[in-house]
This record gives structure tokens, C-alpha cells and sequence, in this order.
């Protein structure tokens, strides 16, 4: 044959299927003479091709292979025909269709390892957890509302206090507050500052990014970014407090989804591994298969032996002569 690498004879085949060829069809043909030697060289370019192909595409050779490809397949193919035997042919091909099978079955019991997983310890904690921030979103709100101030028309009355000192007037507020956030530049937890409609209003720092961020604190925490501007902060502020009925709403959507996700993944569970018939029945096939050629390959050493052969010399023989 000639050849021992796949690349060979992808780059032989190369000069007649590369990029700018002017002719519209071209024909490759291989020649190979049945029961030699060739059989074995295709097998080893399969092996080669087949290793290749799998890194090539990043795929785990034990884990995530599902398909060879087309080149693999074609020298296994040709393997086949010049072994002259269709016993090997049938074989190979069960040998293809096994480990596709295989593999599938493989993956198939990762996924139930990974749904028993979610079933059991991730979708029941993070429903918990979303359980948890509900209701200290709910009990949160309900503070906010205890602690909203309305005039006679039933506006709301802006109010905020900093530094045990009220603040009616936002520009005030946002210029009383930039002259607080040197506070936190020392302090790597949160630093109370004063409140805001019930909820503890805190300022973080951040050296990393040189970032200041204020956080609303009651049973739950709602953060938002600071700026430079004095009003605008005031803003991001008002802001986190009014988005809290947007964060409960989202929360139980969330909530309705884990459970959804968390009854999905139950009946996924119970769904069988389909192609296990036909893996067992190709498995059955392709050990009959595998008896009967070692057989095979007895039975010829045995007949290679002459009828009149005699028969080997002992060692006390051979140390006499």
C-alpha cells in the first residue's frame, strides 16, 4: 500500500480535491489484493484517524466520541474488502455500531447521575434559596410602605436620613452623602450611614475597581453603583427601593420555573435508555462474532502444521546431539 499515515493519503487525494482544481468531478480510486498484508495497514490508518478526528474536534475518546468520522469510516471500510473475509466485515461494522451505542449508553447514565444530582441537592437548594430572599423581599416591602411618608394629596414626601440628621431635600441629601463616602475607604465590611423608609442605608468601597456602591439593609440587601453626581445618587437610591416589587415578582417567576425544571428533571428520570435492545442484541452478535474468528485463526495455525511433520526436538535431545 504504501502509506502508514491518514495524512498520506489526504494529501495525495489532496492534489486532486484541494481548492482550485479546475476539473468538476474527479475520481479516486484504491486498490488493495485480498487476504495480505493491506488489511493490516488499513487497520492501524483507522486506529490513527480515528485518534485523530477526536482531537481534532475536542472530543473525550472515552467520554463524549459518538461518530467517527467519514475518513475513519472509509479506511475501515477498505480494511474490510481486503481481508477477504465478510465474517471481519460484519464484524467491523458491529464494532463501529457498539461503541456508538456505548457511548450513547454512557451519556445516558451521566445525565441520570447529573438529574439525580439537580433532583436532590441543586434544584431543592436554590428553590430554598429563593424562598429565603421572597420573604425577606415581602417583609422588606411592607417595612418600605410602614415607613412612607404622604402629604394631603397622597404624594409621597422625600425623606432620608444621614448621620442622624433628616434630609427633606434631595440635592442636600445627594451632597451630604458624597461628603460620607470617605467612610468606607478604611472598612472592608459595609458602614452604616443612616436609613432610608426603614432600611439601613449603607456605603461599600471597593479598591479593586475604585468603586463606591450604597446598599439598602433590612432582611434582605439591595445594592446599587455611586457617581459623582450628588442628585443622581439620591436617584439610584430612591430607585433600588421602589424596584423592590419588580424583584418579588421576578422572584416567584423564578420560583414557578425551579419547580417546572425540578418536575422535568423527575420524568426525565424515569425514561429508560432506549437503544438498550439493540445493544445488548449487537452486543450478543459481535461476541459470537469475536469466538468465532479467534476460533478461525486457531483452526488455520493448526492446519498450517504438515501431516508428516515431526514433531520437536526435547531439550535432553537437543543437549545429546
Amino acid at each position: 500500500m504504501g502509506f502508514s499515515r491518514s495524512s498520506d493519503i489526504e494529501q495525495r487525494e489532496g492534489r486532486m480535491v484541494r481548492q482550485g482544481n479546475e476539473n468538476k468531478e474527479v475520481a479516486i480510486y484504491r486498490y488493495v489484493t485480498e487476504s495480505t498484508f493491506d488489511a493490516y495497514s488499513w487497520q492501524l490508518i483507522e486506529n490513527k484517524q480515528r485518534f485523530i478526528s477526536q482531537i481534532m474536534t475536542s472530543k473525550s475518546p472515552a467520554r463524549s466520541c459518538d461518530d467517527m468520522d467519514e475518513a475513519a469510516l472509509s479506511y475501515a471500510e477498505v480494511k474490510a474488502l481486503a481481508a477477504g473475509n465478510p465474517a471481519i466485515k460484519e464484524k467491523m461494522d458491529l464494532d463501529i455500531q457498539v461503541t456508538r451505542l456505548r457511548t450513547l449508553k454512557a451519556q445516558y447514565i451521566s445525565q441520570r447521575y447529573r438529574l439525580e444530582d439537580s433532583i436532590s441537592i441543586a434544584f431543592p437548594a436554590e428553590i430554598q434559596r429563593k424562598r429565603e430572599i421572597l420573604s425577606a423581599c415581602s417583609l422588606d416591602e411592607t417595612t418600605l410602605k410602614n415607613n412612607t411618608l404622604l402629604d394631603n394629596d397622597g404624594n409621597e414626601i422625600f425623606s432620608i436620613m444621614l448621620m442622624e440628621k433628616s434630609y427633606t431635600k434631595r440635592e442636600d441629601a445627594g451632597k451630604a452623602l458624597l461628603g460620607l463616602l470617605g467612610m468606607a475607604m478604611d472598612s472592608d465590611s459595609p458602614v452604616t450611614i443612616g436609613s432610608y423608609k426603614g432600611l439601613q442605608l449603607q456605603i461599600l468601597y471597593f479598591p479593586l475597581t475604585n468603586e463606591f456602591q450604597a446598599q439598602l439593609a433590612g432582611e434582605g440587601t439591595y445594592r446599587t453603583a455611586l457617581g459623582a453626581d450628588a442628585l443622581g445618587n439620591i436617584t439610584r437610591i430612591t430607585n433600588t427601593a421602589a424596584s423592590l416589587p419588580k424583584r418579588i415578582e421576578s422572584t416567584r417567576d423564578a420560583l414557578v420555573q425551579l419547580d417546572k425544571q425540578l418536575e422535568n428533571a423527575r420524568e426525565e428520570l424515569k425514561k429508560p435508555f432506549l437503544q438498550e435492545k439493540e445493544l445488548a442484541e449487537k452486543s450478543k452478535r459481535l461476541a459470537e462474532l469475536n469466538a468465532l474468528l479467534n476460533m478461525n485463526e486457531k483452526e488455520n495455525v493448526v492446519d498450517q502444521v504438515p501431516d508428516d511433520a515431526e514433531p520437536p526436538l526435547k531439550r535432553s535431545e537437543l543437549l545429546r546431539t
